[in-house]
């Protein structure tokens, strides 16, 4: 599996290992200003950041608000603009699928 970041266009344009999604929010809040820069029409989405396999199996399917990323230590980072970091038992709790 690769860390690299892509946008919706497939532009690899950088890198998370999957340990802390505050890392991850630290580094989408790098490419943000960049990409608006070189490539306006190109944008950042949820499916482009590396290690989807982390997040739980029963949250795939959740839709109250973009999950990004779920780290080592079971922390999402979720929002529109990526700028909530969410225990995984607290995403739970607002999910409306049944967990059990």
């Amino acid at each position: 599996m690769t860390d690299e970041i892509k946008t919706r266009l497939g532009r690899s344009v950088g890198s998370w290992d999957g340990e802390s999604v505050q890392e991850l929010q630290a580094e989408l809040d790098r490419i943000r200003p960049q990409l608006s820069q070189d490539a306006p029409e190109d944008r950042l989405f949820p499916a482009g950041v590396p290690h989807r396999e982390q997040l739980p199996e029963d949250l795939h399917k959740f839709s109250a608000y973009p999950i990004w990323a779920c780290d080592k230590s079971q922390h999402c980072l979720c929002g529109a603009r990526a700028n909530r970091v969410v225990s995984v038992t607290d995403v739970r709790q607002y999910s409306m699928i049944e967990h059990h």
